[in-house]
């Protein structure tokens, strides 16, 4: 009989895993020391979630720091760090605010999709870009997009956590 549970347990553990499906596209990254001060400016969100993009990119500044760099932190442009739906923070604006605070880089980004899709198991789907800003040159010196949709019993944040660390770990690669 135990036999038969652990077949069964690794069964249902393949298959429950067959149910979870990551796209996840990155350029090459530059080399970053462990000292550079990145900026995370708020992601723009383009979900019909409120928040995603605040979300997003604090969790984007705590697993940076996280993977050992020194200095990250969240960049604020508007009020407690809201931007309305489909509305990108200025570029010109967070770079400017960037170089004051003497970051050398800026990651930007976007959220396409953090949800639980429709239906009976409701299972979570997340979408995000993300890319890394040169503050001196302005120019874009890394970028990644990454979607995601888990099991039926994960959670939205998990997944958005799994997610935004597999981009990190890629930059930081």
């Amino acid at each position: 009989m135990t036999l038969i549970k652990r077949v069964f347990g690794i069964t249902t553990g393949i298959l429950l895993s067959g149910c979870a499906s990551t796209a996840l596209q990155a350029s090459r990254a530059p080399r970053l020391a462990h000292s550079a001060a990145i900026a995370v400016a708020p992601f723009a969100n383009y979900t019909t979630t409120p928040g995603a993009g605040s979300r997003a990119a604090s969790m984007t500044a705590s697993l940076l720091l996280a993977h050992g760099l020194a200095h990250a932190s969240t960049m604020t442009v508007d009020h407690h760090n809201r931007l309305p739906l489909g509305l990108e923070p200025d570029p010109a604006t967070l770079l400017r605010k960037a170089r004051t605070m003497g970051d050398r880089y800026v990651v930007e980004g976007a959220v396409q999709e953090w949800r639980y899709t429709i239906g009976l198991d409701g299972q979570p789907a997340v979408a995000v870009t993300m890319d890394l800003v040169n503050v001196k040159s302005g120019r874009i010196v890394w970028t990644a997009t990454a979607s995601r949709s888990g099991g039926p019993r994960e959670s939205v944040g998990v997944l958005a956590e799994d997610t935004l660390n597999a981009m990190i770990r890629r930059l930081l690669s």
